[in-house]
């Protein structure tokens, strides 16, 4: 069944590799992870007199976010502040990673229709209703645009990675939708027929 531009438009049961899509989606959170923190650092979602929500998170339910660290070349980094940071990155690519499997549409420009969607439903919805920032309307500008072009490009990089990853694993490339694949057999055939001639 078609679905309008066949975002629901379920890929070919054959091409699917969800394990492999697991494994490439962590290692794809873990890295996105990184850059959306890089990001951050060259702007700053939130003003300097407002915690970040993986500390207002770690706060909530009774975690002292200063008494899980660990000392690195003379810094002390905030484990726990990390764990939140990098588990919500790898649970959310790995979703996607998998749901990519099934609906190929997930991956709409490169992943960032689903960079926007996150960012929507985290920091627009989820957050300020888990009491972990204001309500969305009360937030300034900078944080809405540094956090929607922040996940823009951590699900861009998510992407690429979980595409190289996935093909490492698996050996053979996306899953697609029956008539994509099937067009793409059919011009691998084709091409293949102009070579013998």
């Amino acid at each position: 069944m078609k679905t309008p531009f066949g975002l629901l438009d379920l890929s070919a049961p054959e091409s699917r590799r969800p394990g492999a899509a697991l494994v490439a989606g962590v290692v794809a959170g873990l890295s996105s992870g990184a850059i959306k923190m890089g990001w951050e650092s060259l702007f700053p979602p939130r003003r300097p007199d407002r915690e970040v929500p993986p500390v207002t998170f770690l706060k909530q339910r009774g975690i002292d976010p200063d008494e899980h660290t660990y000392e690195y070349n003379g810094n002390t980094v905030p484990w726990g502040v990390l764990a939140v940071h990098f588990g919500f990155s790898v649970v959310t690519v790995a979703a996607y990673s998998v749901a990519a499997e099934y609906l190929p549409r997930t991956k709409l420009w490169a992943g960032a229709a689903y960079g926007i969607g996150a960012f929507v439903v985290a920091h627009e919805v989820v957050l300020p209703r888990l009491g972990l920032s204001p309500k969305a309307r009360d937030l300034p500008i900078e944080e809405h645009a540094s956090e929607l072009f922040g996940h823009v490009v951590w699900l861009l990089e998510a992407e690429q990675v979980r595409k190289a990853v996935r093909l490492a694993i698996a050996g053979v490339p996306d899953a697609d939708t029956r008539v994509n694949a099937a067009a793409r057999l059919a011009d691998t055939a084709r091409a293949a027929l102009k070579g013998l001639r």
